[in-house]
């Protein structure tokens, strides 16, 4: 009988360690995905808030995705551009105003009306008179012509009109370079959105994963690496 008992007890054990060892191959196997490099650089950040961020101000959404020196790049385009198109709008609106100074006291004008174009007449006639025979001839409306003598100007000679008109297009040119600093501040923030866009999916498109997997082939746990490119 000893024998048998022998027997029974041997297979026994040997099913309690197989079950043993499958229990431990279990215990190693439940596991979650492990990231070595993960790819999705911001998984955990929110693309979309990222590309709000740059078109409210380029360079925050950078910031928000960890990357801080393309951040200070497009923060320094914006504010560069911001202070420049401020700075030129600025002397563009000082040059208007000694135009219209200049003429006043050279013309003679008592009182202006409101609009640009009432300076734009004044710079493109010698006197009001001048310019309201210009307004019947092409049969213009009457509302167009200046019959308030307060509102007439006459420039003693052609060398103070072209003086005022030089003070004007100075004016305007330097409204065109606050235009351009404009300009340059819409660019910045749709190369700084399409900029995220790009990075976003360049770091979709490569990258390496370490994922704990049970092989069929093999007894016991596995580590499998996969590789996009």
């Amino acid at each position: 009988m000893r024998p048998r008992v022998y027997a029974v007890l041997l297979v026994v054990a040997w099913f309690a360690a197989q079950a043993a060892a499958q229990v431990t191959v279990e215990d190693e196997i439940i596991t979650d995905e492990v990231s070595v490099f993960d790819a999705k650089a911001v998984k955990e950040r929110n693309i979309i808030a990222a590309m709000g961020l740059s078109l409210a101000l380029p360079g925050m959404g950078h910031y928000y995705i960890d990357r801080p020196k393309s951040a200070y790049v497009y923060l320094s385009v914006d504010l560069a551009s911001f202070f420049g198109a401020l700075v030129f709008y600025g002397v563009a609106e000082t040059q208007e105003k000694n135009a219209r100074s200049f003429a006043s006291s050279a013309a003679m004008i008592r009182r202006a009306p409101s609009g640009d174009a009432y300076w734009r007449h004044v710079g493109a006639h010698m006197d009001a008179e001048a310019y309201n025979e210009s307004v019947e001839l092409s049969r213009g409306s009457a509302d167009n012509l200046y019959k308030d003598p307060e509102n007439w100007w006459r420039w003693a000679d052609k060398e103070q009109q072209d003086e005022y008109n030089k003070l004007r297009q100075k004016a305007r040119d330097f409204r065109v370079a606050s235009s351009f600093f404009v300009g340059a501040l819409v660019v910045n923030r749709i190369l700084s959105t399409i900029d995220i866009r790009v990075f976003r999916k360049k770091a979709l498109s490569s990258g390496i994963r370490a994922e704990a997997t049970l092989a069929p082939d093999v007894n016991g746990a596995g580590l499998t690496l996969r590789a996009d490119f």
